[in-house]
């Protein structure tokens, strides 16, 4: 299992067990184990130091690979793959490299909620097998200790 590693949290907001997320492939944990974050700002933040591995054209998902092998995808909204990236503005692309604390995404709440679309943030780690600890629930600032791997 090897160290803890902290991941801070990418936004301010509210942070939620996972399993309340509307969607099922979420909630069920089938994209993976982590939190449900409801998000009161609107630019999310690299959680910790990692290269990006997929950023989606439509800027509603990125996931991010640390330099110990954790992936994770931080996902804004649901189903809000079909605004087809209006509302939304990336900050980075596949293969760069961020600090923790970086942006990576900006979105407009407002088009999401003209839309009928919850801006809901998954937060998920894929495919790991290490133990996950969620660290607060409730209220969370961006840059604070939110999830423990180890």
């Amino acid at each position: 299992m090897g160290k803890e590693r902290i991941f801070k949290s990418p936004v301010d907001g509210v942070v939620m067990p996972l399993s309340q997320c509307e969607d099922p492939c979420f909630a069920q944990g089938r994209m993976g184990r982590g939190v449900l974050l409801m998000p009161t700002t609107h630019t999310l933040y690299a959680p910790a130091d990692a290269q990006i591995y997929f950023a989606f054209t439509t800027g509603h998902a990125v996931g991010l690979q640390t330099p110990s092998g954790e992936q994770f995808i931080l996902h804004v909204g649901l189903d809000t793959h079909r605004l087809q990236g209006r509302g939304f503005q990336l900050h980075v692309q596949a293969g760069d490299q961020v600090a923790q604390g970086d942006p990576l995404l900006t979105f407009d709440p407002l088009i999401l909620s003209e839309g009928g679309f919850s801006p809901a943030l998954p937060f998920v780690f894929c495919r790991t097998t290490s133990r996950l600890r969620i660290l607060r629930l409730g209220a969370v600032r961006a840059g604070e200790d939110l999830i423990m791997l180890y």
